[in-house]
């Protein structure tokens, strides 16, 4: 059997964390044994890897306590034959583990692809750079987007064994359900005329909820039978930035903020279309979410998003707010919204959880009988 212990920066609800937490309930527990270091805490994600038997250590890592945590993430970290570091933070602190102070095979997870200064924060960048002088000396680095490879290949990231694994999805969970459909589009008030966007994510730059805010603006007074769903953390009545754009661009009754929820696949079966305006994507669980439950989408040229829809959805250029107003309006303009089962189909063939959990596990086996994991 071999013994994995994975290290992310946190266990909160965004891609990585989701990824690694489907990863692990999708693995061959007979053939691999799984334990996870959050640097932070559990997070939403937490309990449910714990619900899938496996072991949580949560270092609520801090200037204060980082020598303490280091020792205690190197005592667990002994017994396990590979680290799989998850996000740039948990790399660096993986690196120290696996390199400098046990010798054991490192296989770093990268999942981002868009590193411009205005979207990322400068210790980020900083520790992006950090890793580019290391990256040569880790036994393997898995991206989950070829957008991301190149990215950082760009910017001196450097190592003989590196893959792309996209993201997986679970097709019994992401699928178009018609009664969930009908029974939320009535607790939604949306009559059949009515057209539901939706977009799930988090307030984030990288989501660039700027741009999408002025395409509708663009568009609402020569489309009024929308309304625009907006899922995830922070997008609610509570934040601040968020309300007064929607007062900038006057959407307050076009926008439905529902924050953070549990039931994100019947919310986008009652959806009719998916939007996202993202300028930095690696490879999005959302439009894959979004493509599993036949919705047509609208996505930004971001990431590995162009490649992700194929030729079944429209693709607009990321900070085109007119281009984005244009899909919007020739999809809205349609007399009805047909389910995209071409999406769906895509999903299924090339991006199945059991697939893609399967092509983790072939580079476990790869990396695990390599030689020597010392510098």
């Amino acid at each position: 059997m071999i013994r994995i212990v994975h290290i992310i920066t946190g266990l909160g609800s965004g891609g990585a964390e989701n990824m690694l937490y489907k990863l692990l309930k999708y693995s061959d527990k007979s053939k691999y044994y799984h334990e996870v270091i959050s640097l932070m805490d559990e997070g939403v994600i937490g309990k449910r890897i714990r619900d899938e038997g496996v072991k949580i250590h949560s270092m609520n890592v801090s200037k204060a306590n980082i020598f303490k945590s280091i020792l205690y993430a190197r005592r667990i970290c002994k017994d396990f034959d590979i680290i799989n570091t998850w996000l740039y933070h948990a790399d660096l602190f993986g690196f120290v583990i696996a390199k400098l102070l046990l010798k054991k095979k490192l296989i770093w997870n990268i999942r981002h692809s868009n590193l411009d200064k205005n979207a990322n924060k400068s210790r980020t960048l900083m520790i992006v750079k950090i890793n580019s002088l290391l990256s040569k000396k880790t036994d393997c680095i898995t991206f989950n987007s070829n957008k991301a490879l190149e990215t950082h290949l760009t910017v001196g990231f450097k190592n003989k064994n590196t893959i792309v694994i996209p993201n997986g999805f679970e097709l019994n969970k992401f699928s178009f359900n018609e009664e969930n459909r009908n029974t939320l589009r009535r607790a939604f008030n949306l009559d059949k005329e009515s057209k539901a966007l939706i977009t799930v994510g988090r307030w984030d730059v990288q989501k660039d909820y700027v741009t999408l805010f002025k395409a509708l603006n663009e568009i609402k007074n020569t489309h009024t039978n929308f309304k625009m769903i907006m899922v995830g953390t922070n997008l609610d009545e509570y934040n601040e930035e968020l309300c007064n754009l929607s007062i900038k661009y006057d959407l307050r009754d076009k926008l439905m903020l529902l924050g953070r929820r549990n039931d994100i696949s019947e919310i986008l079966s009652a959806a009719d279309c998916y939007i996202s305006s993202s300028l930095g994507e690696s490879f999005s669980n959302s439009i894959g979410e979004a493509m599993a439950c036949a919705l047509p989408c609208i996505v930004t040229d971001v990431g590995d998003s162009k490649q992700i829809v194929g030729k079944t959805n429209y693709v607009v250029n990321a900070k085109d707010f007119k281009g984005l107003a244009e899909a919007i309006g020739r999809f809205l303009d349609k007399f009805e919204s047909p389910r995209n089962f071409n999406s769906r189909n895509r999903i299924v063939e090339n991006f199945d959880i059991n697939k893609v959990v399967k092509d983790y596990e072939r580079n476990y086996q790869v990396i695990h009988f390599m030689s020597d994991g010392g510098l």
